[in-house]
């Protein structure tokens, strides 16, 4: 008995599916709205509603099928059946490819407006690409002149330090020269000084000689005369 029933409960479940998913379905395909988002979300809904469908169509064929091997005309049951799977399945994939096309729509609206966009935007972005390669080559030759400056004036401050270097080692060496010759007048002066005052000593040590001589000499003729005076006094008085 349930089995006699089955084809019947089957039939029934596959009219209510159908009029359950395919009266949204027309209504959906009667209205076009614009709304990229509620497009989105129809063909999302189409995909839930094509699998639904044909789980619900493989359900039926599988349960009308064993009900067929308890009825007379076994073949005809089955391909009748089988017909109504059919169905059921081309309109889930049909269902599938109104969900696809809507997609496919989607995607090649996005991609139009993305390539408008970039269209629309070119020309500003050309100007600014320009305008950042202007401001890199002016950064580039700003680095490239403060680079050039700071080395010119490394070595410039490096030249300045060696002219410096050799210009106070020649003022040291002629100050070392100065010093030298002023060493050497002075040394030569001292040596003259000496030579003076050993020449003037020797004149006063012959000065004195001389002097102390001829006071020794005085000395001599005084007491010589006076030793005469003193014989000739006696003489006088005989």
């Amino acid at each position: 008995m349930r089995l006699r029933r089955l084809p019947q409960l089957s039939a029934c479940l596959s009219s209510l599916l159908l009029a359950l998913v395919m009266g949204p379905v027309q209504a959906e395909e009667a209205a076009v709205p614009s709304d990229p988002a509620a497009e989105l979300a129809r063909a999302g809904k189409l995909k839930s509603e094509a699998a639904s469908l044909r789980s619900a169509a493989d359900a039926r064929f599988n349960a009308e099928e064993i009900a067929c091997y308890e009825r007379f005309l076994v073949n005809r049951c089955i391909d009748e059946s089988r017909a109504r799977h059919v169905a059921d399945v081309r309109k889930a994939r049909e269902m599938d490819n109104e969900a696809g096309r809507i997609e496919l729509a989607e995607k090649n609206r996005r991609f139009n407006e993305r390539q408008a966009e970039e269209a629309r935007d070119a020309p500003k972005k050309a100007v600014e690409r320009a305008e950042q390669e202007a401001r890199n080559r002016a950064d580039s030759e700003s680095r490239l002149r403060q680079f050039s400056e700071k080395d010119a004036a490394r070595v410039k401050r490096e030249q300045d330090g060696k002219s410096q270097a050799m210009q106070a080692a020649a003022d040291r060496n002629r100050k070392d020269a100065a010093d030298a010759r002023r060493r050497a007048a002075e040394a030569r002066a001292a040596e003259g000084r000496a030579e003076q005052a050993k020449s003037d000593r020797t004149d006063y040590d012959e000065r004195a000689l001389k002097a102390a001589e001829k006071k020794a000499e005085k000395a001599r003729k005084a007491a010589s005369g006076q030793s005469s005076g003193a014989d000739a006094a006696p003489l006088l008085g005989k």
